[in-house]
Order: structure tokens, then C-alpha cells, then sequence
């Protein structure tokens, strides 16, 4: 991420780009016709289905934010000590800190930034997986003709034993 571990504007910038285009490139193909659908859509799309409900969601910014917290009460201490030497050997001025407190001296609005991102993180991740379900039968018809033209090519190629 950007300066400090928060993420930066131009990160979410990206990450709604990508999005965006996954989503616009999924509606702009046509669908397989009245196929039904394969087991790799069907496990995608409740994939989909279980990361766009909100339980799901919230439940899965608790946990990241449980774990986020774990991290960021990590004292710096034994850090400081090994880079003391990368410093002429002066001790840097770490000790007792912890890693949130080091983000915060950076940016006073650090913990509601990281929970922004961590929001929006999340929201990606079922709009992302919304966009693959729909993706899903394009996807596997590539891959058919992947495997269509390696055949081709392993028939080519002579045979050594």
C-alpha cells in the first residue's frame, strides 16, 4: 500500500478502475446460449453470492480488522535494535512504540482510513467475484480452445523416447 500501510488515492483509484473494466468487459460479452450452466460457473457464482451478503461481508471486516489490530499493537522495539547499526549505531527512537502509534504520529485519521479500506476491500472482493461468475462461460470456452490448440501443437511435435 502507499505511505504508512493506508491506502492512497490513487490505489483506490486503481482498484475501482479494475473493477470497473472486469464488470463493463463481463456485461459486454454474450452470454453462452441457453447452456446450463457448468460446475465451475455455479461454484463462482455462489462464491459471488456468498461474498456479496452483507453477514458475510461484515463478519469478514471483523476478522481483518481483529487481525489488523494483532498487528498493529506489534512493539517495534526488537526492530529499532536491528536497524541500529544501519543508523552509525545511534538507537532509534522507537522504543515501546507500537506500530499503530507510528501510523498515527504519520496520519491522525490512520485507524478510519484503514477501516475505509478495509471496507472497500471487501466490497471489491464480491464485486470482483460478481464479475467472474458473469465472466465464467467466456472463460471456460477459452480455455477449451486453449486446450484445442495444444493438441494441435503436442500432434506436431515429434515424439522423442
Amino acid at each position: 500500500m502507499g505511505q504508512g500501510m493506508v491506502p492512497c488515492i490513487w490505489e483506490a483509484r486503481i482498484m475501482r478502475l479494475v473493477l470497473l473494466s472486469i464488470s463493463a468487459f463481463a456485461m459486454s460479452t454474450p452470454a453462452l446460449a441457453a447452456d446450463k450452466p457448468s460446475k465451475m460457473s455455479r461454484e463462482i457464482a455462489a462464491v459471488a453470492d456468498t461474498l456479496n451478503n452483507p453477514s458475510t461481508q461484515r463478519a469478514i471486516e471483523g476478522t481483518l480488522g481483529s487481525l489488523m489490530d494483532a498487528l498493529l499493537d506489534l512493539r517495534v522495539d526488537g526492530f529499532a535494535k536491528a536497524m541500529e547499526p544501519l543508523n552509525k549505531g545511534k538507537p532509534l527512537k522507537m522504543k515501546g512504540k507500537t506500530l499503530r502509534e507510528m501510523a498515527e504520529r504519520e496520519d491522525r485519521n490512520f485507524e478510519e482510513k484503514l477501516d475505509k479500506g478495509t471496507h472497500m476491500l471487501v466490497g471489491g472482493m464480491g464485486a470482483l467475484s460478481s464479475a467472474l461468475a458473469q465472466m465464467a462461460p467466456q472463460l471456460e470456452a477459452a480455455m477449451e480452445k486453449m486446450e484445442d490448440e495444444i493438441e494441435k501443437i503436442d500432434v506436431k511435435l515429434p515424439k522423442t523416447n
